[in-house]
């Protein structure tokens, strides 16, 4: 199995995380996880509107959250997100040519790409660029976007903040993980295989082995 987007790009400094993060930054088999988060958004027609259309949650405290992480078993990730009513998905790989170093995150039509450090109190994303399928877009148009990720107990802890340079804050939202016993969300496990089970087929038209 290859290592995980988060473990290629931090290489030893992996290992300085918080085990929380490190669990889910480290993962072998799709995991679901649940928890609460409070979440604020200013009042405005325009931070209300970005939030509906993208699926990111509404204000609320106490809201609960189910995040789905899928592995391709290529060294990718796909996560499915939950609050209360609102979903997004994005797709996670390591970053490659002049994006190398970089998390690469697919969130359909955009593409971002997070720089990421590690201490020991947590890890820290940064959006430092992003692109519209394969155009690159202006950074002075680019979200203000910063995530920490840290752990209390046995608790995965996030803190998200999002804004515009030209609007403004548009949501902040931190709250907590841990596996669910019961998923309440569906698994990638089959869509992965049928992809996997395509690439093969692409590969030897003659079906291979039937393994």
């Amino acid at each position: 199995m290859p290592p995980s987007p988060f473990q290629a790009l931090l290489g030893d400094d992996f290992a300085m995380l918080p085990e929380p993060v490190r669990r889910l930054h480290s993962l072998t088999s799709d995991v679901v996880t649940e928890g609460k988060a409070d979440i604020t958004s200013p009042r405005g027609l325009l931070p209300w509107l970005i939030c509906k259309v993208s699926g990111l949650p509404a204000p609320g405290r106490d809201v609960p959250v189910t995040v789905a992480f899928e592995v391709d078993g290529q060294g990718g990730e796909f996560w499915r997100r939950r609050f209360a009513g609102r979903r997004y998905q994005s797709a996670f790989s390591a970053g490659t040519g002049r994006h190398a170093g970089l998390l690469c995150e697919r969130f359909f039509p955009y593409v971002f790409f997070h720089k990421l450090t590690a201490t020991p109190e947590g890890l820290r994303w940064e959006l430092v660029r992003w692109r519209l399928l394969f155009l690159p877009l202006p950074r002075w148009l680019m979200p203000i976007a910063v995530c920490f990720e840290s752990g209390d107990g046995d608790n995965f802890v996030f803190d998200i903040d999002a804004a515009f340079r030209i609007i403004g804050p548009v949501v902040h939202y931190r709250g907590w993980l841990r596996c669910s016993s019961e998923p309440s969300l569906p698994s990638g496990r089959c869509l992965f295989r049928r992809r996997a089970r395509a690439q093969q087929t692409d590969a030897d038209p003659h079906g291979g082995n039937g393994a």
